[in-house]
This record gives C-alpha cells, structure tokens and sequence, in this order.
C-alpha cells in the first residue's frame, strides 16, 4: 500500500512539474523591450503595437499578434523577433523592425488607350516618423482632373484606437453613360470637396466591439459643358452643395506579412446628403463589402472581394460609374446607375521577393453589374474580364514599381494596362 502511494505522489510531482516546465517553453516574462532597426519610425509608434507592458508573462498567441499588428502599421520591409534569457531566468524581447522607405514621389500612369489616368505628387506614409500620412496629389485623365491634399493621423497618436483624416480637393470630372456600346448622355462638372473622418474609435484588435467610422463632407458641383468636346447630348445643367453625413462598420482582420495577407473583413455603411440649397434634393446611400485573403504558402496568396452599393439620387454626378478600376477593360460609363456590385477573384504568386527586388504574377478574374434600379443588376448576366498581370519592384522602395495587365472582356479593345 504505501509502495503504491509513493508511486502516486512521484507520478503527481513529476506532472506538476512536467506542467510547469512545459508553461515554461510557452511563455516568457518579459522584463524588458529593445527595438531594433527602425531607422525612421519612433520606437513608441511600434511599443503601442504590442499587447503587453514590460514585466508581464506573456504566450506565444500574444507575441505574434503583436509582431502582426506591427506588420500591419503598413511602413517596414522586414519584421521579426528574438527573445534573450537574462540572468534571472525572465527574457529581453528584441523586436527587429526594418523600416521601408515610405517618402514616396507619386508618379502613376494606369489605364489603356481609351480610358486613362496620370497621378503626380508627393506622399509619405511616415510622416516626420510617426506614421502620420500626408499627401499632395494631381490627377489628370479621361474622367477627371483635380488636385488634393489629405492628412491622415493614426490611432498610436490618438486615444482608443481612434484614427483621424482630413482632405481637400478640387478639380472637374465628367462621365459618359452608355446604351450598349454607344454614349447616350454627357456630365461635365467643376468640384470642390473638404472631408473630414474619425475611424474607428475605441476598437481593439483581434477583440471585435461596436466601434463605427464617422465623416463628414461638404462639397459642391456645378455643371460646365465647356469642359469636355463631344457631340453627346449633355444632361440638364445644375449647381448642387451638400453636407454629406456617413456612417459605417467592420468587423473581422486582414494581417499583413511583408507583400502578402491573411484574413477576411466584412463592412457597411449607411450615408446622407443633407441638401444645402433648394436644388440640392436630400439623398440616400447604401454600401456593403467584403474581402478574403488566404496565404496558401510564401509563395502563393488567394484573394477574393465583392462590393455593392446604391445612392437614391438621381443626379448624373452621384452615381456610380464603374471602369478599369473595377473590371480589367471596361470603359469608365459603360456600367452605370444608382446601384452597382462588382467582385474580384485572384491567385498570386511570389517568384522573388528580397529587400531590393521582388517579381510577382497575379491570375484574376473581376465582374460587375450596375443599373438604376438595383435588383435589375443580378438579371443580367455580368461585365466579365480575365487576365494576368505581372508586377516588378523594389520592397525597400515601394513607389518604385512597374506592372502590366493583360486582360479579355468581350466587346473590349483596351487588352492591356500598365501601372507604374
């Protein structure tokens, strides 16, 4: 009997301390934190990332989630950690983070030879290191001609989480809306635009809470038929000011690992548009989406997204025109109305990818719809574009980069586009 007995009290300490050991392996008392490397960013921009404080026990769960949420800042070309033992058995967390170079000259040609855009500026996503961005930006294409200057504070500044952006802008645009493959009506306008958004105040990562983004925008269009040429019958003249109120939602997580991500979001919004004038009608607007993306390995990476939306004005400035942007090919007007939806499914795959040079392939398929009346867009069969793209560029150096589209859309003679 007491031969059993010490046999079951060795069995019970050699559990408990078989227990012990093994917490030991999966977790760290971190006593103090070292940031490496990071020639440009603050050290608290990154310390505001991790989910502990010095001197707390920590699991390998709450280490990497920090090391992601650092990725996700957006701002390094490289990010990992090591962990020393100190003499009194607790760790020293050194967190490497390697700063890409992000003052950014904006120098971008996309488009083909019947729907084009030319962006020129300057951005830095690091702005004086503490992940501020700042923008100064001109675009000139088929469908619009403007100049704007955005600031955009991030939540390591601010309190709970909270994000803050503004923007100005000014400029013209115009639009064609098409009946088949022929334009039936004309849209010239001049425009100005002072927005202003909170996001997501007091949301905690990887915890979902009610948290929606909050903007407002005032802005002011006024048609010009001097601004474009055509023979295309031009809609009714008008001068429209509206305070735009919106209101939106997310729920879910995409982390970013160097080039590639993984997770999915989910997000709607709900906007007004309080007319400022007696022509300024109040309108409504409705928009739904969400995205996928799945890294199968460090070589290849699936994606999927789909989007949807409708505003209940009328008005040929408001709605929505979907182009190249949205389906590889299609001609900005072609697809139009009050209500849209489009999606996007693509495999890529990673040839290189070192600090100072990286090739990437991208196989995809894009499809939408859009028409007056909503539900009228999923009775018709959908734009639909295939293609492949190849993309060339520097990780340290993100602007500097070069890609080229070739992509099928029946009826579509713009078979390629080109990025740079």
């Amino acid at each position: 009997m007491r031969t059993v007995l010490l046999l079951i009290l060795l069995l019970q300490n050699w559990i408990i301390g078989f227990a012990q050991e093994t917490d030991n392996i999966n977790s760290w008392r971190i006593d103090s934190i070292q940031i490496n490397k990071n020639w440009r960013t603050r050290d608290k921009i990154i310390m505001r990332e991790l989910q502990f404080n010095q001197g707390e026990t920590i699991d390998k769960n709450c280490l990497d989630n920090s090391i992601n949420q650092i990725w996700n800042i957006g701002n390094f070309a490289q990010v990992d950690y090591t962990l020393d033992t100190l003499s009194n058995g607790n760790y020293l967390l050194n967190v490497n983070a390697k700063d890409a170079f992000t003052l950014l000259p904006i120098l971008s040609f996309s488009g083909s030879r019947e729907d084009y855009n030319l962006a020129l500026g300057i951005k830095d996503n690091n702005f004086l290191g503490r992940n501020i961005s700042l923008t100064l930006a001109g675009n000139l294409g088929t469908s619009q001609k403007d100049y704007n200057v955005e600031i955009g504070i991030p939540r390591q500044l601010l309190y709970k989480n909270m994000t803050l952006s503004f923007r100005a802008l000014s400029g013209s645009g115009n639009n064609f809306r098409y009946n088949g493959d022929y334009k039936v009506s004309a849209v010239a306008y001049r425009k100005k635009q002072f927005s202003g958004s909170i996001g997501n105040p007091f949301h905690t990562d990887y915890e979902y809470t009610f948290s929606p983004n909050l903007s407002c925008n005032l802005f002011q269009h006024k048609t010009d038929t001097t601004l474009i040429n055509t023979d295309v019958p031009f809609a009714d003249n008008y001068e429209i000011n509206y305070l735009s109120l919106s209101l939106g939602e997310s729920f879910g997580l995409i982390n970013r690992k160097r080039h590639q991500r993984d997770g999915y979001l989910i997000s709607a919004g709900y906007g007004v548009g309080i007319g400022l004038d007696k022509n300024s009608p109040v309108y409504h607007s409705f928009g739904f989406g969400a995205s996928y993306y799945k890294i199968l390995n460090k070589r290849i990476e699936f994606s999927a997204r789909f989007s949807s939306g409708y505003i209940t004005s009328t008005l040929p400035s408001l709605i929505t025109y979907l182009g190249s942007g949205n389906i590889k090919g299609l001609i900005s007007g072609e697809e139009s109305g009050q209500g849209y939806y489009n999606a996007k499914i693509k495999c890529s795959f990673t040839y290189i990818n070192r600090d100072w040079f990286a090739l990437e392939q991208s196989v995809y398929t894009n499809f939408g719809k859009a028409n007056d009346h909503y539900f009228d867009i999923y009775k018709k069969a959908p734009r639909i574009s295939i293609g492949t793209g190849f993309k060339i560029w520097t990780p340290m150096i993100p602007w500097l980069s070069a890609s080229i589209h070739f992509s099928y859309l029946k009826g579509s003679n713009s078979w390629f586009y080109l990025d740079i």
